[in-house]
């Protein structure tokens, strides 16, 4: 099993990923997940199983406001020290396996090496517990977009 860069290959597999993870707000097409990737094809990343199955991706993109991006909008290539965690999902058969720990940690090196300042994320479906193991903290009275599902939480990670 092994981390590896996103190519233009793996994106049936993402959208069936997306699919299966997303049950509060509903997914992404295809051309508005693939502008997270082309904006920052380095911080985007899927897990593999042997056999070359994916298990999860992660996308993640610089984002130039503390004020997170609109769900199913195109994101434009842009520059900044804030890196935007838009997007980590697991197929079912992956959870419990520490994969998105995996990713994570993963996206924090890639992170640091790159230079970014912060990761910025929303967390969606209850998942606030899962980012504070990592060291996230939630930033009260953001203004986050409805779309994100109502008990969404904008966190940060200084690095």
């Amino acid at each position: 099993m092994s981390i590896s860069l996103i190519t233009e290959n793996f994106w049936m597999d993402i959208l069936k990923i997306q699919e299966e993870a997303y049950v509060e707000i509903p997914p992404e097409d295809l051309d508005i997940l693939k502008s997270k990737w082309l904006s920052s094809p380095k911080t985007c990343s899927v897990y593999l199983e042997y056999n070359n199955i994916i298990l999860a991706y992660l996308l993640a993109h610089p984002w130039p406001s503390d004020v997170p991006p609109r769900l199913h909008e195109i994101c434009p290539a842009t520059c900044s020290e804030n890196l935007y965690l838009h997007d980590l999902a697991l197929a079912q058969e992956a959870q419990g396996r520490g994969i998105a720990k995996k990713l994570v940690e993963n996206l924090i090196k890639t992170a640091r090496v790159q230079g970014f300042k912060k990761i910025l994320l929303v967390a969606v479906q209850n998942s606030s517990g899962f980012w504070d193991k990592f060291g996230f903290l939630h930033m009260p009275n953001a203004v986050i977009c409805p779309s994100y599902g109502l008990c969404s939480k904008l966190m940060v990670l200084e690095l």
